[in-house]
């Protein structure tokens, strides 16, 4: 009864684990666009230009870029000041902050004078979050609230519109393109737009790892489960040969999908090409060094969050995926032993007793 009871706890947690991975996976990736980072601010004007550029050259592979930038400022209500994280974006908001909301939504790209404010802040400047069509004051400009979404720390989100260029940016988020965009693309596309070659250059790298570390405890358990058929089927090879040729047709089928969930920049054009390998290893870990080296925004904080979470969970989920597998295997062991299964251990010869002559 006490080895029923661990095993389904270690089933439940297994459970859990799989199925918070699988949310916190979704947030993630929902982080994953291009960006580029600049030192020195982008005028509205070279923001306008690279619009301009992105509109012109009517693609289907195409990147349109969403400018934002980070800053502090003191945030007032009616009666009450709080000093809260601001990020000014002119483009796609989803891009800039990818938040669910609790109501109203983010304003839209020609909307100058909107404005939406994180859960906490709007619990801080009111007492609730009841608030759509109230104002606040953010350096001097009044703006309306559009939007609350659900976020723990006091941050705004202020719309800028296309044609506005009093403002400047130090971050540009890149949407469309081809499917698979690398970094010779984002940084190709900047230098023809005219902004220069970007000093930090981020892609999806980190939520394509963590969606393979999501996939390890199911190929784990996966491969273990294969072991066991192969071995309850080795007295009856035909029927073994017959479910290995449908496994291989399921295999070839499922295969396609599952190199449509992986980025293609990781999936060599030659699968002989050896070399490939170890050079999107080095690739990959430069780009992760990028990532960590990076000074930290209210946007990368969350998605550095994201990340360690999900490693956590991946790692949690593998220990209980192979603790599944190996009370599983003492499990049988003992039951054939139990049924007589195992082979016993022949008995000394009867040599006989000399009892003499």
């Amino acid at each position: 009864m006490k080895r029923i009871v661990i095993d389904v706890l270690i089933w439940c947690a297994l459970t859990a684990l799989l199925v918070i991975g699988a949310l916190n996976l979704g947030a993630l990736e929902s982080h994953s666009a291009v960006s580029l980072r600049y030192r020195t601010p982008v005028s509205g004007q070279a923001a306008w230009q690279v619009r301009s550029y992105a509109a012109g050259l009517n693609s289907a592979d195409t990147f349109w870029p969403t400018f934002w930038h980070e800053t502090k400022s003191d945030i007032t209500s009616d009666f009450i000041s709080a000093k809260a994280g601001c990020i000014y974006y002119s483009g796609n908001a989803d891009l800039v902050w990818p938040a669910p909301y609790k109501c109203g939504s983010a304003p839209g790209v020609t909307d100058g004078a909107g404005c939406a404010v994180s859960s906490a802040l709007a619990w801080k400047l009111w007492g609730s979050f009841d608030i759509l069509g109230k104002t606040i004051d953010v350096d001097g400009v009044t703006r309306t609230v559009r939007g609350v979404f659900e976020e723990d720390g006091l941050v705004a989100l202020l719309s800028v519109r296309d044609e506005d260029k009093s403002h400047s940016f130090t971050a540009m988020e890149l949407s469309g393109g081809p499917s698979s965009p690398s970094r010779e693309d984002a940084v190709s596309f900047a230098i023809a737009a005219g902004l220069g070659a970007p000093d930090s250059v981020l892609l999806g790298t980190p939520a394509s790892l963590a969606r393979l570390l999501f996939a390890l405890p199911l190929i784990i358990m996966a491969c273990y489960g294969i072991v066991l058929f192969v071995g309850a089927m080795k007295n009856h090879p035909a029927a073994l040969r017959g479910a290995l040729f449908l496994a291989l047709i399921g295999f070839a089928i499922v295969l396609p999908f599952l190199l449509d969930a992986l980025p293609g920049r990781i999936i060599p054009t030659r699968w002989s090409d050896f070399s490939f390998w170890g050079s999107l290893a080095g690739q990959m870990g430069d780009e992760l060094r990028e990532y960590l080296s990076l000074e930290p925004r209210l946007k990368d904080v969350i998605y550095k969050t994201l990340v360690i979470k999900q490693v956590a969970i991946a790692f949690s989920a593998i220990i209980c995926s192979i603790t599944v597998c190996f009370r599983w295997h003492i499990f049988t062991l003992q039951s054939g032993q139990t049924h007589g299964l195992r082979p016993k251990t022949p008995a000394p010869p009867n040599r006989g007793v000399d009892f003499g002559s």
